[in-house]
């Protein structure tokens, strides 16, 4: 079926016939340019008339063989204060940069540290500071001098609470580049022990990326934000995530894990193509 919109014929002789169709099948339209044609005689302009309307409608009948491909939606849970993520988050960023075209990732926080876990970080100094070498060995991130000596001091104190609305505030101005923008939260942090309890942080950061640095600071005070970030936190919970970092695929109306801790990426990449090939085996 075919709505035919607008046309306008002058069948003089040496007229010109101008017809412009614009068809509409389902939710795909189907518009074809201004078309010229110098008619000789009449009868001619009827003939040219009805082989242009036979040719819109088989157009519109044929199959489009040009629609997008559904991607691999990912969910990416993450924490800002958990030094696995700060490892992982390059893993992420990598695969979205190889496979755009064919995955998407949507990162939430995961409210690791609230309510009563929320301390003075020399309470697991000792833990952390140990497990920072063998993170750094299989990770590649690396952790800064600033960040241990913040460590061994043992006063400092955060929750994931504010870089979690930071991270919900930068998607309110920009879908992109998510990631990566939590990821840099992540790098101020572990490499040059910057205060995460400061909102002009994570406005400088937000400038980085090409963001107004006052507007970001405006929406960093606004309760929509905060009630965001805990609505990430109870999706994480009801999703079942218990550790971080987590990716989760998309699967039906709901999710599978992929991994929970740090994978590599070539561990994700196998997954990835193993999806990719059994989507395609199915059409």
């Amino acid at each position: 079926m075919f709505d035919l919109q607008k046309y306008e014929l002058t069948l003089d002789h040496n007229s010109l016939l101008l017809i412009e169709l614009e068809l509409k099948t389902n939710n795909t339209c189907y518009n074809m340019q201004l078309v010229n044609y110098t008619i000789m005689e009449k009868t001619n302009g009827y003939a040219v008339l009805l082989l242009l309307l036979f040719m819109a409608i088989g157009s519109a009948n044929k199959p489009n063989t040009h629609q997008q491909k559904e991607k691999i939606k990912l969910l990416y849970v993450y924490d800002p204060l958990c030094g696995w993520c700060y490892g992982f988050g390059p893993v992420v960023e990598k695969l979205e940069k190889n496979y755009k075209s064919d995955v998407d990732v949507e990162i939430i926080s995961g409210g690791m540290i609230m309510g009563d876990r929320i301390a003075p970080v020399g309470n697991m100094a000792g833990y952390i500071l140990e497990a920072i070498p063998r993170l750094e060995r299989m990770t590649g991130a690396a952790f800064g001098e600033p960040y241990k000596q913040l460590l061994k001091e043992g006063t400092y104190v955060t929750s994931s609470e504010k870089p979690s609305v930071a991270l919900c505030v930068y998607k309110s101005f920009k879908k992109d580049s998510v990631v990566s923008y939590g990821h840099t939260i992540q790098t101020s942090f572990y490499k040059y022990a910057k205060d995460l309890n400061n909102d002009t942080l994570y406005a400088d950061i937000a400038k980085s990326f090409g963001i107004d640095r006052a507007q970001f600071l405006i929406r960093m005070k606004d309760s929509t934000y905060l009630n965001q970030a805990h609505a990430e936190f109870k999706r994480a919970t009801a999703l079942g995530v218990t550790g971080f970092p987590t990716l989760l695929m998309k699967q039906g109306n709901g999710y599978v894990k992929i991994s929970e801790g740090y994978a590599s990426y070539e561990s994700i990449e196998k997954y990835i193509q193993k999806e990719m090939k059994s989507a395609a085996e199915k059409k």
